[in-house]
C-alpha cells in the first residue's frame, strides 16, 4: 500500500491523505487489508478420519525424524531455492540432525510453460537430487520433494505431520501457507519459521520471523524451532490461532465491502450540484430576508485569479468596490478568511471595514480593532529546522520558492515547471510528513503551495468564531482548495457552502465555476432584482 501511494504520488502526481487518493472527479481509497482463511475448514479437516490416516501412513514412512514442511507454488518470488540451501546448510553446521530432521517439500506446477519458471524448476530439481545424493543413508532421505498438487485431505495431514513450517517467501503479499499450518495444529504443537517480508508477518508475530535472503539467520531459526520446547510451542500457537480465527476469509469479506460502501458514501458525499439559477434566486433570497448575514471570503482562487508571483494578485478597483459595498450593509459582517499573511491583507484590504482571517487562521482581525493571535503561546523557533529543508527542494525546483509567515512556512512550485513542481511537491510532502510525525506542526496541502503550521489551528476553527452561540440567519462561504473545506465542515448545515474552480468534489453544498462567477454571484446579492448567472456551468 506504502509504495502503491508512492508511485501514484510520483507517476501520476496525483495528492493523497489518510490513504485517500484524489482523483478529479471522485475520491479513491486505498487500503491494506488482511487476507484469511476459512479457519474452521481446515481446522475440520485436520481432524478428520480420513487427515488421521494420511498422517499415521506419513509418520510410518518417516520414522522418528522431525519434519520441516515446505509448500508452495512455483514462483521466483517464494525463495525455494534459498530454502534448499538454508537447509543444507543446517545439516553442514549442525551435523547431529543427519538423519533426524526431513525437509518435506511440495512445489505447486505454475507457469512452468514459461522460460523462467522452467529454469527455476530445473534449479530445484538440481539442488534436490545434489543435496540427496551427498547427505542420504540407507536409511535416510534429507529431502522428500513433490512436485505436484495434493488432495485437501492429504494437506491437511502434512500440516498436522509437521513439526516445523518453513515459510520464507523473498515477497510476498499474504502467504495464506503460513495461516493454513496454524489452523490445522489442534494439539497447538508445531512452529512458524516465517519471511519478514511476507504481508502474514505484520500479524503473526509469534512465529520465528527470518530475513530469507539470510542464510545464517534461516538456519540459526529452523535449529531454533526444532529445539523448541512443547510449552512455547503451545503458547505461540494459541495466539496465532486466535488471531487468525478471528481475522478469517468471512471477517475480510465483511471488512471490504464495508469499506466499498463506506468509499461510495464518501464519493456521494463529495459529490457538489453545481448552483443552478433556482438554488441561485434561493439563496438571493435567504440573503434579502435575513436580519444578520455573515460571508466568509476566501481569496485566492475565489476573489482574485491566481497569478504566478502571488504579490501580483493584488486586488483591482472592482472588487474594492464591490467588497465595500458588501461592507457597507449594516447587516452583513465581511471576512476575507486567506492564508496570506496579516501585513499583505492590511495593505492590499485594510482600508475597508471588513474582518480578517489570516495565515489559516493563526492571527485574526475584527473591523476597527487590532490583530491578535487565535491561540497564546503559539511557538515558531521549528521553523529554524524546517527552512533548510524547503530550501533544499528550492535549489532542486527551478522557479520554487519560500514565503515566511510569522507562524508558517510556505513552499510555493506554481512557477515551476508542471511536471517536476507536482513531483517535488510529492517528495517533500513525504519528507515532512516524516519530520512533522508525532510532533504539534501540520502539513497544508493547497494549489501548488505547501505550507507548514501549528496543528489544530486552520480556518474553520477561526471560522467558528465568528458564529458565535448564535450563528446568523444567513451564512456564506466560498473557497476554491482543500484548506476551505475546514471553513464548510464547521459551518451549520444550512449554510450556503460554494466551492470554487472545475472539480465539484466537495463538502461545499455547492460549486460554481471560477472568479468570475464568485465576483457576479456576489454583485448580484447588492441587486434587488435577479440576476442570471451565465458563468455557472455544469462541470
Amino acid at each position: 500500500m506504502h509504495h502503491f501511494l508512492s508511485a501514484v504520488s510520483h507517476l501520476l502526481g496525483l495528492p493523497n491523505h489518510n490513504g485517500q487518493v484524489e482523483m478529479p472527479d471522485r475520491p479513491v481509497l486505498v487500503d491494506a487489508f488482511p487476507m484469511g482463511i476459512d479457519y474452521q475448514r481446515y481446522a475440520d479437516a485436520a481432524i478428520s478420519e480420513a487427515a488421521q490416516q494420511h498422517e499415521q501412513a506419513y509418520r510410518q514412512a518417516l520414522g522418528d525424524a522431525k519434519v520441516v514442511l515446505s509448500i508452495d507454488r512455483l514462483d521466483y518470488s517464494k525463495g525455494i531455492a534459498q530454502r534448499l540451501h538454508a537447509f543444507e546448510a543446517l545439516l553442514v553446521r549442525y551435523p547431529e540432525w543427519r538423519e533426524r530432521v526431513n525437509l518435506l517439500m511440495v512445489v505447486v506446477p505454475s507457469r512452468d510453460q514459461v522460460p523462467q519458471y522452467a529454469a527455476l524448476k530445473e534449479e530445484i530439481d538440481e539442488l534436490v537430487g545434489r543435496i540427496n545424493a551427498q547427505y542420504r543413508t540407507i536409511s535416510w532421505n534429507p529431502i522428500h520433494y513433490f512436485y505436484r498438487s495434493f488432495p485437501f485431505e492429504e494437506l491437511s495431514a502434512l500440516y498436522r505431520l509437521a513439526d516445523v513450517a518453513l515459510v520464507t517467501p523473498v515477497r510476498d503479499g499474504m502467504n495464506l501457507v503460513a495461516k493454513e499450518f496454524i489452523a490445522s495444529k489442534a494439539d497447538q504443537r508445531g512452529v512458524l519459521v516465517l519471511s519478514e517480508r511476507a504481508g502474514a508477518a505484520q500479524e503473526l508475530a509469534e512465529a520465528l520471523l527470518i530475513n530469507p535472503t539470510n542464510t545464517n539467520q534461516v538456519v540459526e531459526a529452523l535449529r531454533e524451532a526444532l529445539h523448541l520446547p512443547d510449552e512455547e510451542q503451545q503458547t505461540r500457537m494459541a495466539a496465532m490461532q486466535q488471531l487468525v480465527r478471528q481475522y478469517n476469509v468471512f471477517a475480510w469479506t465483511r471488512l471490504f465491502m464495508d469499506r466499498l460502501t463506506y468509499s461510495k458514501i464518501k464519493q456521494q458525499t463529495l459529490a457538489t450540484d453545481v448552483l443552478d439559477a433556482h438554488a441561485q434566486s434561493q439563496l438571493r433570497h435567504d440573503y434579502q430576508v435575513a436580519e444578520r448575514r455573515l460571508l466568509l471570503l476566501d481569496y485566492d482562487g475565489t476573489l482574485v485569479r491566481f497569478q504566478h508571483n502571488p504579490q501580483q494578485a493584488r486586488p483591482d478597483q472592482e472588487l474594492l468596490e464591490l467588497l465595500g459595498n458588501l461592507a457597507a450593509d449594516a447587516r452583513n459582517q465581511v471576512v476575507v478568511i486567506s492564508g496570506r499573511d496579516r501585513a499583505t491583507l492590511d495593505d492590499w484590504l485594510g482600508q475597508l471595514p471588513i474582518d480578517f482571517i489570516a495565515e489559516h487562521g493563526v492571527w485574526l482581525r475584527r473591523a476597527g480593532s487590532r490583530w491578535h493571535l487565535f491561540q497564546e503561546g503559539l511557538r515558531a523557533e521549528w521553523k529554524r529546522d524546517i527552512r533548510p529543508i524547503l530550501e533544499q527542494y528550492v535549489g532542486r525546483t527551478p522557479g520554487a520558492f519560500i514565503e515566511e509567515k510569522d507562524y508558517s512556512l510556505v513552499w510555493h512550485y506554481r512557477r515551476a515547471d508542471a511536471g517536476l513542481g507536482a513531483l517535488r511537491a510529492r517528495d517533500l510532502l513525504n519528507h515532512l510528513a516524516f519530520m512533522t510525525s508525532n510532533t504539534d506542526l501540520h502539513v497544508l496541502e493547497g494549489k501548488k503551495v505547501l505550507e507548514i503550521k501549528n496543528a489544530g489551528i486552520h480556518k474553520g476553527t477561526a471560522a467558528a468564531q465568528w458564529l458565535g452561540p448564535k450563528p446568523p440567519p444567513f451564512v456564506l462561504a466560498l473557497g476554491d482548495d482543500r484548506t476551505d473545506e475546514d471553513t464548510f465542515v464547521a459551518l451549520p448545515p444550512e449554510a450556503y457552502t460554494l466551492k470554487v474552480g472545475p472539480t465539484p468534489r466537495s463538502l461545499a453544498r455547492y460549486a460554481v465555476a471560477n472568479v468570475a462567477t464568485v465576483r457576479q454571484l456576489l454583485g448580484s446579492l447588492l441587486q434587488p432584482e435577479v440576476v442570471d448567472m451565465q458563468t455557472a456551468v455544469k462541470v
